[in-house]
């Protein structure tokens, strides 16, 4: 035998080569499938660990989004509010819902219709594109008479 026969193993082929235990040959079909279950394990764990990392991005992005949405509907609140009339703005909001009923528009026109001496309140009321059309008409006329 050759130096290669020589070392090898006692229950390795009959032509004399060497093997090592654990060579892919030298397995069994029972090791190949626990390997190939092993692999899978693997495969599958690394899926899992890349999927949590995906959410968690997904839900950060979702978090800021939402506290982007927060910051906007706060301060398209707070100008809605701003164009109340000032005394209405002041209006307690229990008494504000027993008077007009919650409804903005029926506040602004129970402002209208105040005496004189307390419409000085009116002043932060915006002006309309309604109004202001009339209002250049109503100039446009007295100008050509």
């Amino acid at each position: 035998m050759s130096t290669v026969a020589s070392t090898a193993h006692a229950d390795d082929s009959p032509q004399g080569e060497y093997k090592s235990p654990g060579s892919v040959a030298s397995r069994t079909p029972r090791t190949r499938k626990h390997a190939l279950r092993q692999v899978a394990e693997e495969q599958r764990q690394a899926m899992i660990e890349n999927f949590d990392l995906e959410v968690e991005d997904k839900i950060r992005s979702m978090m800021a989004q939402l506290e982007d949405d927060k910051a906007d509907l706060l301060l398209k609140a707070d100008c809605e509010i701003a164009q109340l009339p000032k005394c209405v703005r002041e209006m307690p909001l229990k008494a504000f819902l027993r008077k007009y009923n919650g409804e903005v528009s029926a506040a602004v026109l129970g402002v209208l219709e105040m005496d004189s001496a307390a419409q000085d309140c009116l002043v932060s009321l915006p002006e309309t594109p309604l109004a202001i059309r009339l209002r250049r008409k109503a100039a446009a006329a007295a100008a050509d008479k």
